[in-house]
């Protein structure tokens, strides 16, 4: 392994018995960056944050700390048509989602631009809506995506199932390298219709980002409701074992790979990652052993 591999968890403000007695909400951060260096920032999800709470968070960290912030919702169109509440079946992505104006691409950049400016920001995780279907106009649109927020790094979490099929994968990917667009390898539950075996795959030099949802099938179904909500789930050492091999194959791709354990309880996912990181140190210890990189 070349790259530097980072764990984190999504959001530290619900860690039960991980902070001293008397943490305010205030210090929280600064203990969590004190044991951790990353984390999936998932409430700028809910609505665009003020410059100035991204630079609290700068200061609460330290320089080598990292944000992989999740994009608000309305970007990555989970903002239906108004009255359009029911199952959207069979429809289109464009009859379902209502299409961000401009602006709001702008004003969800100048609110990021303190993390990136001061070196904090890992990526922008676009997590696209489950209706969103592979296409010609869900490429435009991711395209459309780069072009509004420039000089940004994205990485993209696409859910609907025609994504996966193997007529789509490719130019997927090939497109995602053009427009210098991260792909985030995902893990969920694989009873679900749209799963599939994860595509281990790095689109830009930079940063590969790895997100664990669980494997929860029927909190997974929740989600649709709720996408950031994290879904209760423990990894066992055999859920993990196959993302030691995937871990260890994306980091002599990229400079740096992202771990985020997004299960429920935190703490739970908390001590998931640090039992991931501890089986790929094993790994690699064992691979030097023998003269493997």
């Amino acid at each position: 392994m070349t790259a530097r591999v980072r764990y984190g968890v999504r959001g530290w403000q619900r860690l039960e018995g991980f902070y001293p007695p008397r943490t305010k909400p205030a210090g929280m951060l600064a203990s969590y960056a004190a044991v951790c260096h990353v984390v999936e920032a998932d409430n700028t999800f809910s609505g665009v944050p003020k410059p100035e709470r991204m630079l609290e968070w700068v200061h609460q960290t330290p320089p080598d700390f990292r944000f992989d912030v999740v994009a608000f919702g309305g970007l990555t169109l989970y903002q239906r048509r108004p009255g359009d509440s029911g199952p959207v079946g069979r429809r289109s992505w464009t009859e379902v989602a209502v299409p961000p104006p401009e602006i709001l691409f702008d004003d969800f950049a100048a609110s990021i631009r303190p993390l990136h400016d001061a070196g904090r920001l890992g990526a922008i995780i676009l997590q696209l809506a489950p209706w969103f279907e592979a296409g010609t106009a869900a490429r435009e649109y991711l395209s459309v995506v780069r072009a509004r927020l420039p000089g940004l790094p994205l990485a993209v979490e696409l859910r609907h199932p025609t994504w996966s099929v193997p007529s789509h994968q490719e130019p997927t990917l090939e497109l995602l390298i053009d427009l210098g667009v991260g792909w985030v390898v995902a893990d969920y539950p694989p009873a679900q219709p749209e799963w599939t075996p994860p595509v281990v795959a790095a689109t830009v030099d930079g940063l590969a980002v790895i997100r664990l949802h669980g494997r929860n099938a029927e909190a997974w179904a929740r989600s649709l409701s709720a996408p950031v909500d994290a879904n209760p789930f423990e990894y066992s050492d055999e859920d993990l074992r196959p993302w030691v091999a995937h871990i260890r194959a994306l980091a002599h791709e990229v400079a740096e790979v992202h771990v985020l354990v997004g299960t429920a309880p935190q703490a739970t996912a908390l001590q998931t990652a640090r039992r991931l990181e501890a089986l790929v140190t094993e790994a690699s210890n064992d691979a030097a052993r023998w003269g493997v990189a």
